[in-house]
């Protein structure tokens, strides 16, 4: 065998694996990832995470994009609400050389009508963080950047007397970009609260609410 038929040769032979993967997303989709992505979600977190729309993704580098329809992610058994998320649509940038590195950074997150429902509970447990136990303050995503379209989100700590229940979305219209608008009601360590207003960005707010706590 020539050189140049040995080459040709190991080229086809690399290729033909892609090959049959590129066909095999043309024909079928990326919906079959859905099964192995609620499997090893379900192993890493003891929740089910359960996507019943398309799954499509956008390859991009650094920042590939990730677009699902309907989906929902369950709270752990001891909160009060069956789910943690519900959203009609998302779609997410994820950042592969953090991923790479072992961390999960979420460069920008977009939420289509999304319910989202956070708790603290006794002995410290969060159910925003992902670990078995809900108390390993490092099993959380980073998200840089969060859209809502027309979003509710609950809050609840028994221990501190709270329960807040806020509509909210962001808008693209102010200068400094994204910002919140939102309505807000309930108890805040048993005093009765109803707030509205605008801001900016929702994970700035986010941030500031921790604080406070």
């Amino acid at each position: 065998m020539t050189p140049s038929r040995f080459l040709k040769w190991a080229a086809g032979l690399f290729l033909a694996p892609v090959l049959l993967a590129v066909l095999f997303i043309a024909i079928f989709g990326w919906n079959w990832l859905r099964g192995p992505i609620e499997r090893m979600t379900l192993a890493k977190t003891g929740r089910e995470l359960a996507i019943s729309g398309n799954l499509e993704i956008k390859f991009g580098w650094p920042l590939p994009r990730i677009h699902a329809g309907a989906t929902t992610f369950a709270n752990p058994a001891w909160a009060r609400e069956k789910q943690m998320v519900a959203v009609d649509a998302v779609e997410i940038a994820i950042d592969l050389p953090q991923l790479f590195l072992g961390n999960i950074v979420l460069p920008e997150v977009r939420l289509g009508r999304p319910v989202v429902f956070l708790e603290q509970g006794s002995g410290g447990r969060k159910n925003w963080l992902l670990d078995l136990n809900q108390r390993d303050e490092q099993a959380r995503i980073r998200i840089d950047r969060l859209t809502l379209d027309n979003g509710r989100l609950g809050y609840d700590d028994a221990g501190q007397k709270t329960s807040i229940r806020s509509e909210l979305s962001t808008s693209n219209t102010q200068p400094a970009g994204a910002g919140v608008t939102f309505t807000a009601r309930g108890q805040y360590k048993g005093l009765p609260l109803k707030a509205r207003g605008s801001g900016g960005p929702v994970l700035d707010c986010a941030t500031k609410a921790r604080l406070i706590r």
